[in-house]
């Protein structure tokens, strides 16, 4: 579904990835891993067009190294920003509705609204609130929902869990997994390793913008060097 070769990621004049090569099936739920600074959020940043970029970047069989971000979003390869980025004088339901603004989507919004509430009744019981009122988590779904409403073939999380309670955080990883059941192909960028890596079938780690480690998410959790750096022994 997704394959990444030779990314590099840059700001300005300052180079932020080296050389990342990744891959995501269909279907599969890949874990990118690593310290604050090594280049987790800027790959999201860099598969959706955001940033400057060079490399290799295949969606679904079709290259979109240089497509404009609204293109990319648009073929289903659709991001989950940090920090929610909700518009919060506007009502959670005219949030959700924003993200279908694509003809493929648009055409659909009603169903998509439909499956979105169900799959999240709280932000049924919240569709005429202001999107800012809500609390962390339900901002985090709400966001979530946004991202569905474009109908992505691929979501990528960047850091759903930041600044959320322990029990939000769990609430969070049961709907990644509820996402994931109904066979959609997911990239989750995350701080917390063991959570992350747990949900997810394969992983990478990032450090200083480059991948230092990759494997089946089970046995990076048995990682000596993952372990030491990021699990604490």
């Amino acid at each position: 579904m997704l394959e990444v070769r030779n990314l590099d990621a840059f700001y300005g004049d300052v180079q932020a990835l080296f050389g990342v090569n990744l891959r995501v099936a269909e279907g599969e739920t890949v874990a990118v891993v690593g310290a604050n600074g090594a280049g987790k959020t800027t790959l999201i940043n860099a598969l959706s067009g955001t940033i400057e970029r060079s490399g290799d970047v295949r969606f679904a069989g079709r290259e979109i190294d240089g497509t404009e971000p609204h293109l990319i979003a648009a073929a289903g390869l659709v991001q989950v920003p940090e920090g929610r980025r909700l518009f919060r004088f506007m009502t959670v339901r005219e949030n959700l509705e924003l993200g279908a603004y694509a003809p493929g989507a648009r055409a659909d919004k009603a169903a998509t609204l439909e499956r979105v509430f169900t799959l999240m009744p709280k932000l049924a019981e919240r569709s005429g609130q202001l999107a800012g009122s809500l609390s962390g988590g339900e901002q985090q779904m709400c966001a979530i929902g946004r991202a569905l409403m474009a109908k992505p073939r691929a979501l990528m999380f960047d850091e759903p869990t930041l600044g959320l309670a322990p029990i939000m955080v769990e609430v969070v990883f049961r709907l990644l997994d509820e996402i994931k059941a109904s066979g959609m192909t997911i990239l989750l960028v995350e701080q917390n390793v063991k959570q992350a890596l747990a949900a997810s079938d394969r992983g990478y780690v990032i450090e200083n913008g480059r991948v230092v480690l990759e494997g089946a998410a089970t046995a990076l959790l048995e990682d000596a060097r993952l372990k030491q750096a990021y699990l604490g022994g």
